[in-house]
């Protein structure tokens, strides 16, 4: 139960609890090959899934494997905004299987982020922070980058729009080149001849 801020445990600042500090995260502290390594044990292999999906089973793993993956890299049980930072950059593909080369880049894109020491700006001056505000001055960090999720709701829509776009929509054909529109004009029988009985 809350009264104006207090709780039980004691007052809350909630622009505290979402700032992110630098220190918290630990992912630039493990060398590239310890992910890889990590990587390496949760691989399909020559199992019945590779063969399904027609995957590459040594170089690639089940999504769904991602937590599990992070909990063996950290040796410990991952806290709730680790996990939010590792799903951000890692997870973003619809792709039920994580290839070597995507993995490796979301990783690189993860310990940059856990270097940086962005924080959010602190003003000192109340002319300074109006001046800002009036002419609408934005501030020097995205708030993907500095803070550990969206501290309201309105935030929360286009939250993870920083992410990088799933493969796919590179790899889309334009409607020329499909082969529907090759084949227009044609009949239903020459068409779908090997269908129809």
């Amino acid at each position: 139960m809350s009264f104006f801020g207090l709780t039980s445990f004691g007052p809350q600042d909630p622009i505290k609890d979402r700032v992110k500090a630098s220190h918290e995260y630990v992912f630039h502290t493990f060398p590239l090959e310890h992910y890889t390594d990590t990587f390496s044990k949760y691989t399909l292999g020559n199992s019945d899934v590779a063969v399904a999906l027609e995957v590459d089973g040594a170089t690639h793993i089940v999504r769904a494997k991602l937590g599990d993956l992070l909990k063996d890299i950290l040796g410990r049980q991952p806290r709730k905004y680790e996990l939010d930072a590792w799903f951000t950059h890692l997870d973003f593909d619809r792709s039920g299987v994580m290839g070597l080369d995507e993995y490796i880049k979301g990783v690189e894109r993860l310990q940059e982020f856990s270097a940086t020491g962005v924080t959010p700006a602190a003003y000192s001056s109340f002319d300074t922070q109006r001046t800002d505000w009036v002419r609408h001055t934005r501030v020097g960090y995205e708030a993907q980058q500095t803070l550990r999720g969206p501290m309201t709701t309105a935030q929360e829509v286009g939250w993870h729009t920083t992410k990088p776009a799933p493969p796919e929509t590179s790899q889309r054909r334009t409607l020329g080149s499909t082969d529907v529109t090759q084949r227009e004009g044609h009949t239903a029988a020459s068409y779908y001849g090997h269908f129809l009985g």
